[in-house]
């Protein structure tokens, strides 16, 4: 007759009762491994996508039918592979060779005591819940005091000796750095004063055009509005999201002569009255 065994407890109602705690192995894995009978909870923390093997199947002594591998990958960017080895499959609702756990997801693994094809089972396969928080990589606001004229000034010249017609705003040069990969949330609003347009005559409306540039390279990210006159202002409003790689960048906005209704020579000053830059990602 079978008989129970309890830990911690009296009237054990199962084969093997534990009335507490239980530990099994904790290993923490940086590179491709090949589990064994020492293994229990795996966590792969590698700087690449990284591959975990199971161990090959036994028949007879020394099968090991239901033991169970707990498998996280707590990277945040690269993949992680469970494989069978030879030719045995993972039953992950098809049979397969392998299965990925991707960044943040948590895999269990239980050995069906099978010896060739299907020996292992995919129990269970969840993404962690992860809590989020936005960091800012730019946050520029900036204004000109009341009852107080714009400082931060700028010519656009259309001309043929000397044209401008390409300038920086002022105040809208910044730099931040990324970690790793992200998807990166630009937002950029300005107001711009046209201080004095001299010009011969009467011409046609104006059009100019802002874009943020990140790295020196335009983003798509622009808006094309018309001047309508000496002492009028322009008001610009961008937003988008952006792949960008790890490592330093630059952002600035780039104002630009866009239109003109004829081939009229002219000098227009600006000035920011005001400026908001912000880039932000959730981690």
């Amino acid at each position: 007759m079978s008989q129970n065994t309890g830990i911690y407890t009296k009237n054990p109602g199962s084969i093997l009762a534990v009335d507490g705690s239980f530990a099994g192995n904790y290993k923490i894995a940086t590179g491709n491994v090949i589990l064994d009978d020492s293994d229990f909870y795996i966590a792969y923390n590698g700087n690449a996508n990284g591959i975990i093997r199971l161990p090959v199947a036994i028949s007879g002594p020394g099968n090991f039918k239901g033991r169970i591998y707990r498998i996280k990958n707590t990277t945040g960017n690269w993949n992680l592979t469970v494989t069978a080895q030879n030719l045995e499959k993972i039953d992950a609702a098809t049979d397969v060779t392998g299965i990925v756990v991707p960044p943040g997801y948590y895999a269990e693994l239980i050995s069906k005591g099978t010896a060739t094809g299907t020996t292992w089972e995919l129990s269970m396969l969840v993404p962690i819940v992860r809590s989020s928080r936005v960091i800012k990589l730019v946050d520029v606001a900036y204004s000109v005091a009341r009852n107080l004229s714009t400082t931060d000034r700028f010519i656009i010249r259309n001309e043929y000796s000397q044209p401008i017609t390409n300038v920086i705003i002022p105040q809208s040069s910044t730099s931040f750095t990324l970690s790793e990969p992200q998807k990166v949330f630009l937002n950029f609003a300005a107001g711009i004063d046209n201080l004095a347009t001299l010009q011969p005559g009467q011409m046609s409306t104006i059009f100019y055009r802002c874009e943020l540039y990140i790295d020196n390279v335009a983003t798509g990210l622009f808006q094309i509005v018309p001047l309508d006159g000496e002492g009028s202002q322009l008001q610009f409003s961008l937003s988008g999201v952006r792949d960008l790689p790890a490592g330093p960048h630059t952002i600035h906005a780039k104002f630009s002569l866009w239109l003109v209704g004829g081939t009229y020579s002219f000098t227009s000053q600006f000035g920011v009255m005001s400026l908001l830059l912000s880039a932000t990602h959730i981690n």
